[in-house]
């Protein structure tokens, strides 16, 4: 069975490309807001690039992974083009997509409580469970309910 790689769009590569830099510039200085504002405005888009690939639980912990590098790796990315943002948090998010696949595929399943650490570790970066991030137009959540 062939599994197709999940790919950036480049309309909104380039429609969003200046705001996700400037956030990803913020979170490189370590500024938790921007980083909050980013996982509001990408955690869903990540989730629905991972569950087409993998089964729930594991999209989930693609999701938690993808942010979890977001925030260290930030830095590192900033040399890069305003327009390839969007393709990075992309590429990021098909690592440990194709990561899940291999594990699920033969290698062996992680019994390190890798899941379990990066799970403490976003919840400690977005903030507090009673802090509220935009979720959808209109739409609010509790970090807390987020990296439940």
């Amino acid at each position: 069975m062939t599994r197709t790689l999940i790919h950036a769009d480049p309309a909104r590569t380039v429609m969003h490309g200046n705001r996700l830099h400037a956030l990803v510039t913020r979170i490189a200085a370590r500024d938790r807001a921007a980083f909050r504002t980013l996982y509001a405005f990408q955690a869903m888009r990540v989730w629905r690039d991972a569950i087409r690939l993998v089964p729930p639980l594991d999209a989930r912990a693609v999701t938690r992974s993808t942010f979890v590098e977001i925030w260290h790796l930030a830095g590192h990315h900033l040399g890069h083009e305003v327009c390839e943002t969007c393709a990075w948090i992309t590429s990021v998010t098909a690592r440990h997509v194709e990561a899940r696949i291999r594990a699920a595929d033969g290698e062996p399943a992680r019994e390190d409580g890798h899941d379990q650490h990066t799970y403490c570790e976003l919840v400690t970066l977005l903030g507090t469970g009673r802090a509220t991030v935009r979720t959808a137009p209109g739409t609010f959540s509790r970090v807390g309910d987020l990296a439940a």
